[in-house]
């Protein structure tokens, strides 16, 4: 369903736990692990709930290079963790919670990670593999998503895939919300399919995709194609995601041709790019505001690509249409 579950009075702590339970039953995870999600998930909660009063959280589960995953995301715009060392100690929790600290949260999930400042508040996610998790490919990447307020099915999805030779990803936003946005977008993952998938040069397979759809309700997208171990970036882009590459030399905002999928046959704009080590790409659909180096609060972007993403689709989530964001982390040099 993919929408953010408002953490408001305590009822919210039993509805996250439920959802986490179901969706950690759904993907075969052992009732021992279940078990411990949803410890996760109610302390998480009433962590908001006693420290920011208010908050959101996000889970979902999702498959990459073989590995299943349920993440989850917690947010809130309180007073931030003064003392975050402390917090990581046992019993240092809310009150009427099962007092176990962050500390135990973290040991309790497969990964962790949090980003809190008195500005800014408080982001944490941790994620359970039903499956091991991908190995070390050179690119650290997270996906998210979210369906307008009043929705159930998303009109933004993504294809992520990743293998040692490559990473490749194609982000698309199906016009409008609801259930004909979400036709719309499967429809782009499906010519994509049909198109040979993502292995191919971005430019090449965007043409194909849009001579399959003209006259259809139609889309906008980005399809990013990484090759490794060169990390050398294709990229091409038809209407309005944006795509923002963070590096040494400061923030690029890559160009898009105007347009959509369904008007007409096209490459989209293609541009060609040499990645080091380090570097961070961001893309997100107009249902966020738009990402400026303004926007990039102190040592967030150091974080892992999930905290990242879970921060910026809730501080820059417009709440009038679905919303979608990927980050990227290369986290190798080219080789020689």
């Amino acid at each position: 369903m993919n929408q953010w579950v408002e953490i408001d009075d305590r009822s919210a702590v039993a509805v996250i736990r439920r959802l986490a339970r179901r969706l950690a039953a759904g993907m075969g995870l052992p009732e021992q692990r279940v078990d411990e999600l949803a410890i996760v998930a109610s302390e998480a909660t009433t962590n908001i709930l006693r420290y920011a009063d208010r908050g959101r959280a996000l889970i979902d589960v999702q498959r990459n290079a073989g590995a299943m995953r349920l993440v989850m995301i917690f947010t809130d715009r309180g007073p931030g963790i003064s003392d975050i060392d402390r917090m990581f100690q046992d019993g240092e929790s809310s009150a009427d919670s099962a007092g176990l600290g962050l500390g135990a949260i973290r040991r309790l999930s497969d990964t962790f990670d949090i980003y809190s400042t008195a500005e800014s508040g408080t982001t944490l996610v941790c994620t359970f593999a039903a499956r091991p998790d991908a190995p070390d490919l050179g690119v650290d990447a997270a996906a998210l998503r979210v369906c307008h307020p009043n929705e159930q099915e998303c009109g933004d999805d993504f294809q992520l895939r990743q293998t040692r030779g490559a990473t490749d990803l194609l982000l698309c936003d199906g016009l409008g919300h609801g259930p004909e946005a979400a036709a719309a977008a499967g429809e782009v993952l499906d010519a994509a399919g049909r198109a040979g998938g993502l292995s191919q040069e971005p430019g090449a397979t965007m043409r194909q995709i849009t001579e399959q759809l003209v006259g259809r309700r139609g889309a906008v997208a980005a399809i990013v194609h990484i090759a490794q171990p060169a990390m050398k970036m294709s990229y091409a882009g038809l209407g309005n995601i944006s795509t923002l590459l963070i590096g040494a030399q400061g923030v690029r905002r890559m160009a898009v041709r105007d347009g959509r999928i369904g008007a007409g046959p096209t490459r989209g704009y293609e541009e060609s790019v040499q990645l080091a080590e380090g570097d961070l790409l961001i893309l997100h659909s107009d249902g966020l505001k738009t990402l400026r180096e303004a926007h990039f609060p102190p040592g967030l972007l150091k974080k892992s690509p999930l905290v990242i993403a879970g921060f910026f689709l809730d501080r820059a989530f417009r709440g009038r249409d679905d919303a979608s964001i990927v980050v990227m982390r290369i986290t190798r040099g080219p080789e020689q």
